[in-house]
């Protein structure tokens, strides 16, 4: 799917493949070094090619998740991804899901695009409640996830613990569709 953004350029989500792994591996370690708001501390994020390439394609051939990278100009700048949160019956109107975004491309348009893919896979799915988890501190996010309808629905204190030896709190939050 391709689309143009706020800044006139256009930015192509699909599903990755194979052959992505690399860039996605780079995209990732390249993230997690720029912010805070992810779950790792730079260098933790470490697969090796293989492992991500397996990663792919189990999720390729998953019926109950879908991965979506974004690619600007040719590039992998961010990947988001949408998955029951449990196989049995009684969870599979709950679905969870996450964005990766390179910091030099927020606020273009991109993770409202990546939402949009996320939530129409959701529907797709039959899944009612759409759930995620975010760093109290990501207002950028947060201001994101609210303007697509998802509400604060808990708080867990002290959720990350940095290595300056700070924490901060993570919000659960919930979107019913």
């Amino acid at each position: 799917m391709e689309y143009i953004l706020r800044n006139g350029k256009s930015v192509t989500i699909r599903r990755p493949e194979v052959d992505d792994a690399e860039e996605i591996i780079s995209v990732i370690s390249t993230a997690d070094e720029e912010t805070l708001f992810l779950a790792r501390n730079p260098g933790e994020f470490q697969p090796t090619f293989e492992e991500e390439r397996n990663i792919i394609e189990g999720v390729l051939n998953s019926t109950d998740s879908m991965w979506l990278v974004a690619e600007v100009e040719g590039k992998i700048v961010g990947q988001c991804s949408a998955g029951l949160i449990r196989g049995y019956q009684r969870y599979r109107h709950r679905a969870g899901v996450a964005f990766v975004l390179l910091e030099r491309y927020c606020n273009m348009g991109i993770g409202g695009k990546m939402m949009e893919e996320c939530l129409k896979w959701c529907k797709d799915n039959n899944v009612t409640q759409v759930e995620l988890d975010v760093i109290k501190n990501n207002e950028r996010a947060l201001k994101m996830y609210q303007n697509f309808g998802f509400e604060i629905v808990g708080n867990i204190p002290n959720a990350l613990r940095y290595s300056d030896g700070t924490y901060v709190d993570e919000y659960t939050m919930v979107k019913f569709i």
